[in-house]
């Protein structure tokens, strides 16, 4: 058993074939346990003080809310996560129930920051019962609102047989009511991927209304993305701040197209960018972004390696077009557009019934 041990939501081992779970059952590969899991928080420290009148605690509805409060670094979250022996006999096969193949982890997304990431609780066996957590929430890395999310997923593949239950590594198989922390208000942009929200129509440096997003590196330093104003019903669905329902299922797939798109910019100006002897890259936010892709790009290798790889790949005309389908091979493992695409289309689909 692992406890504390966290993780970018991209491990191969895991995440390499992530299938969704429902709303509407008959329309998925697999069963999936909605709100199966208890999840309970037991405390909020700040800076490791308890929160006392800081905030705005609502237990009931299962938010925190600390718009306002400043002078701040570290929230800590403690508490725990119960997996009931009924929801692995729901999940998993009847071959599987004794020992079964899952780990329990703690999503944390923060869309605005375009951070996602995962705590995992307890690693297989997965085995009923309550299990604690303790996380932290630097709030230098986030921003607008963070969704902490508990989920049971399979651990390893097994040969499909006459259940419904999921036979790949890395599906989801139950999931718990989700917190929220808001931090901060979502207009408040700023900071290498939180979005500026901009009229594209109202200033020459940004791409004409057409566009829903633009990722700026006229300041290479600082790369900038911004959010076009002049589609209103689209900026109004990105910032909601909604757990379930239809609006919050678009958000999470127009995020996951913004997503993608930028974080395949940023890794090929960072390969651009990246010395071919020595593998230094020219900015601090480009080895932010090595240290997220690279084992994923270039596994044999050591990392120092493997950046002078990427580097030598990028100015190569015969190695261009493999590196391009390594990195949306990559992109496309970290934010995974078919699970939000199929809970949206779960979530018309009931409205419709």
């Amino acid at each position: 058993m692992s406890v504390g041990n966290e993780d970018s939501e991209t491990d191969e081992s895991e995440e390499e074939e992530i299938q969704t779970g429902s709303l509407v059952t008959q329309s998925l590969p697999h069963t999936f346990e909605r709100d199966a899991l208890s999840f309970e928080v037991d405390e909020f420290r700040l800076d490791g003080v308890e929160l006392n009148d800081q905030g705005n605690l609502n237990e009931s509805d299962q938010v925190l809310s600390l718009v306002g409060e400043s002078g701040w670094d570290l929230l800590e979250v403690e508490g725990t996560v119960e997996l009931q022996s009924d929801t692995i006999q729901e999940v998993f096969p009847p071959e599987e129930w004794e020992d079964s193949p899952g780990r329990l982890a703690l999503v944390k997304t923060n869309r605005l920051a375009i951070n996602r990431s995962r705590e995992i609780l307890s690693d297989a066996p997965i085995e009923a019962g309550t299990h604690p957590f303790e996380i932290q929430l630097d709030r230098d890395e986030y921003r607008g609102t963070v969704n902490l999310e508990p989920y049971l997923v399979r651990s390893d593949n097994r040969d499909p047989g006459p259940t419904n239950c999921a036979s790949k590594a890395g599906s989801r198989l139950a999931n718990g009511e989700p917190w929220v922390v808001r931090l901060d208000e979502p207009t408040d942009g700023g900071g290498l991927l939180m979005p500026i929200i901009e009229d594209f129509e109202d200033t020459d440096r940004l791409p004409d209304d057409n566009h829903i997003h633009h990722l700026s590196l006229d300041e290479p330093r600082n790369p900038q993305l911004y959010l076009n104003r002049g589609h209103p019903q689209v900026v109004n669905v990105l910032e909601n701040e909604g757990a379930t329902g239809g609006p919050p299922r678009l958000r999470d797939v127009l995020y996951d197209y913004i997503e993608h798109s930028v974080w395949t910019q940023l890794l090929i100006q960072t390969a651009r960018d990246t010395d071919t002897d020595t593998g230094e890259t020219k900015h601090s936010w480009q080895d932010d972004v090595l240290e997220i892709f690279i084992d994923d790009l270039y596994p044999e290798l050591d990392e120092d390696m493997a950046a002078v790889q990427l580097a030598t790949d990028v100015r190569s005309v015969e190695d261009l077009p493999a590196l391009v389908q390594k990195i949306e091979q990559a992109v496309h493992q970290r934010y995974d557009i078919p699970q939000d695409t199929t809970k949206l289309i779960e979530e018309a689909i009931q409205n419709d019934n």
